[in-house]
């Protein structure tokens, strides 16, 4: 990967100055996502051990953070909007577990009854990240619908130029 394609995902990730269009905010979150799910499933294989990968994925905040706090600003918005985006991911995410926890909790008593807690976390697992994915991507998917970009500058920054492109970090 060349240098500048390694310096726009860090300005996408790790920046929540300036502004990115709807193609930003879905390539950032799918990156995010893709890295959440590979935690997920380091913590699971490793264990005790894993539970490192667990915490580490709480440091996935920041760049979701960033992410929507730009596409707001491509709308004139402030970032602080980001906060209710974050909660209601993280408010759906408890929802959705207490609804799907009937479809795997059969699961954990019969593991723990037989011994085999691995079908049980590996069960739990897959839930979790069924649950991520549907809303990190409705997230997204929601954002980008509601939020309407400025045509021209704003208090943020310059109009992006990625509004219409199918590859803005290109």
């Amino acid at each position: 990967m060349d240098q500048s394609k390694v310096q726009g995902f860090q300005d996408l990730l790790l920046k929540f100055e300036g502004r990115i269009g709807p193609n930003s905010l879905w390539q950032g979150a799918i990156l995010i996502l893709a890295v959440a799910i590979v935690l997920q499933v380091l913590t699971f294989l490793l264990g005790a051990l894993g539970m490192i990968f667990g915490l580490l994925s709480l440091a996935l905040l920041y760049p979701l953070f960033c992410i929507y706090a730009k596409r707001f600003h491509d709308a004139g918005k402030p970032a602080v909007w980001t906060i209710a985006v974050l909660a209601g991911i993280w408010v759906g995410a408890f929802v959705l577990g207490l609804l799907l926890a009937p479809l795997y909790m059969g699961n954990a008593i019969a593991a723990a009854q037989s011994g085999n807690i691995y079908s049980f976390g590996l069960t739990a697992m897959l839930v979790n990240i069924v649950v991520a994915i549907i809303l990190h991507l409705g997230a997204a998917f929601v954002v980008n619908q509601v939020l309407k970009a400025d045509p021209g500058p704003n208090a943020y920054g310059e109009p992006v130029a990625d509004a219409a492109s199918p590859n803005p970090l290109a």
